[in-house]
């Protein structure tokens, strides 16, 4: 019943390059995952301790197909907050249209943050470190001052958010679990949006995160065939 009500919404997924220093690292850790999936094979099981050398691996391909920065916090090789920066000039040029960005990790809204800043760009910034009785003003600001174009946010400061005075959803990366995704975008396509929604995904290239897409759309079929009917 909620469904019908809501405006359309349009998903896109936007396919960024790396850099030579962002597949390189790529590289080195998709090896050393491949080693531990292959010594998985063989012996049927890994202890703890290459359990959690793989999830590291895994998780670190993931970081730095976002920035370099994520890992190290020094080095700034990465392309999807130029792409960003190039999307967000653009529907500020155009209209007055309010836009939400999400991470799951709370170094790369860092550097969206400081982007911003430079731009002088109107923003809210939500993150896990963000008491709750702060959080209400934030979401307040976003709603209320038109200077506010942005809500920046991970996946830890996104419970219980409602922020459809947006109409872009913006997301930086793809998370492991699809329900994660549909939950970022559901505070902006919700009951009560009156707009057209659309959604940006920012994807590298060549990367770890091509391969969770194709999960991820394995998984919503699976959903998609149990429950429909």
């Amino acid at each position: 019943q909620v469904m019908a009500q809501l405006p359309v919404r349009t998903d896109k997924n936007l396919f960024v390059p790396m850099t030579e220093r962002q597949a390189q690292i790529h590289s080195d850790y998709a090896d050393m995952a491949a080693r531990l999936v292959n010594k998985w094979k063989r012996f049927g099981f890994l202890d703890e301790k290459d359990r959690q050398r793989l999830l590291l691996a895994l998780n670190c391909m993931r970081m730095v197909a976002n920035s370099t920065y994520i890992l190290d916090q020094e080095t700034r090789h990465d392309t999807k907050i130029t792409e960003l920066m190039c999307i967000l000039e653009g529907v500020f040029e155009a209209n007055e249209e309010k836009v939400v960005i999400f991470s799951q990790w709370e170094r790369m809204t860092r550097l969206v943050k400081m982007e911003l800043e430079k731009r002088k760009v109107g923003f809210a910034y939500l993150h896990g470190g963000v008491i709750s009785r702060k959080r209400r003003a934030l979401l307040q600001d976003f709603r209320d001052k038109l200077e506010c174009r942005v809500f920046l946010s991970t996946d830890a400061g996104g419970v219980g958010l409602n922020l459809q005075t947006a109409s872009l959803v913006l997301n930086l990366d793809i998370p492991w679990n699809p329900a994660v995704l549909e939950q970022r975008i559901g505070r902006v396509h919700r009951h009560g949006q009156k707009k057209n929604v659309n959604i940006i995904n920012l994807i590298s290239k060549d990367s770890i995160e091509e391969r969770l897409l194709e999960v991820l759309k394995f998984k919503s079929s699976l959903f998609a065939g149990i429950f429909d009917g």
